[in-house]
C-alpha cells in the first residue's frame, strides 16, 4: 500500500511570491498559461551556519537530492469563467533529479498550470529510485568523539513516499498565476529532523564501510529504520503565499 505523507518537522515549505522569468530550456510539463517554479534548499538551523546541524549531535547535514517521478496537484481558484476545482496530474518526459542547494532561491523547474487566481493548491511530490540511484538521498559528517570527520551517507530507495503540502493564499484570499505572474514555491529541506532520535552513541556505534557511515536498508538498519520513521511520521502543513 502506498504511504502517502505531509513533513512538518522534516520538509519545512516556505513559499515566496517572485516574479520570475522561465529561462529553462527544459521542457515546461502540464498544460496552461500559468507557470508555476519550484525551488528546493536545505535549511540551515541559523541563518549564520554553513549547514545544518542536529541540537546536541555532532552530525552536520551538507547536501542531497530527491527523485521525483510525477506531481499531482488539487487546486482551488476561480477564472473568467467562474470557481473552480480541479485534479491535475503532471508527469515529467525524465525522471527529475532535484539537488538540494543551501539557501540558492534559483528556479529548479517550473510547471504550467491554468491561469487564473488560486485560493488554494494541494501539491504531492511523488518520488521513485531510478538509474540505480535512491529516491531519497542525505549526505553529510559525523564528528566523532575521537576527533576524526566521518562521512555519513542515508539512503532510501522505493515509491512509498511522497511528501504533500498546501498552499494557501493569504488571509483567504486568491493569488495570481498567469504568463506574468510566476509563484515560486520555495522548499526548505529540514533534513536534520530526519535523523532526530538517533543519538551520539548509535553514530559511535554504527559500522563503517570503507571509512563512510552508509546508513540504508542492509546497512546501519537500527538507524536505517528510525530515519525512515521520521520521514514517515504525519503532520499537517498549511502555507500562505505572501504577496
Amino acid at each position: 500500500m502506498k504511504t502517502s505523507k505531509t513533513i512538518l518537522a522534516i520538509l519545512a515549505i516556505a513559499v515566496t511570491f517572485a516574479f520570475t522569468s522561465c529561462n529553462n530550456e527544459d521542457e515546461i510539463p502540464g498544460t496552461g498559461e500559468g507557470k508555476l517554479g519550484l525551488a528546493f534548499v536545505l535549511n540551515n538551523s541559523t541563518a549564520s551556519a554553513a549547514n545544518a546541524r542536529i541540537k546536541n549531535s555532532n552530525l552536520t547535514i551538507e547536501n542531497g537530492f530527491i527523485q521525483i517521478k510525477e506531481l499531482e496537484l488539487e487546486v482551488e481558484g476561480q477564472n473568467d469563467i467562474g470557481s473552480f476545482e480541479k485534479e491535475i496530474e503532471i508527469k515529467f518526459r525524465d525522471i527529475r533529479k532535484v539537488s538540494f542547494n543551501d539557501f540558492d532561491e534559483s528556479v529548479d523547474f517550473f510547471i504550467n498550470i491554468e491561469a487564473g487566481e488560486y485560493k488554494e493548491i494541494e501539491l504531492e511530490l511523488d518520488l521513485i529510485d531510478y538509474r540505480n540511484e535512491p529516491s531519497i538521498y542525505i549526505e553529510g559528517t559525523y564528528a566523532s568523539q575521537g576527533g576524526a570527520a566521518i562521512p555519513v551517507v542515508f539512503e532510501y530507495y522505493g515509491d512509498d513516499i511522497d511528501f504533500e503540502v498546501e498552499i494557501e493564499a493569504k488571509d483567504g484570499g486568491y493569488f495570481t498565476i498567469d504568463a506574468r505572474n510566476n509563484p515560486l514555491a520555495l522548499f526548505e529541506i529540514n533534513a536534520v529532523n530526519w535523523f532526530r532520535g538517533v543519538s551520539d552513541s548509535k553514530f559511535e556505534n554504527a559500522t563503517l564501510t570503507d571509512g563512510v557511515m552508509l546508513i540504508k536498508r542492509d546497512s546501519n538498519r537500527e538507524i536505517y529504520s528510525r530515519i525512515t520513521r521520521n520521514i514517515k511520521e504525519f503532520a499537517d502543513i498549511e502555507i500562505e503565499l505572501r504577496r
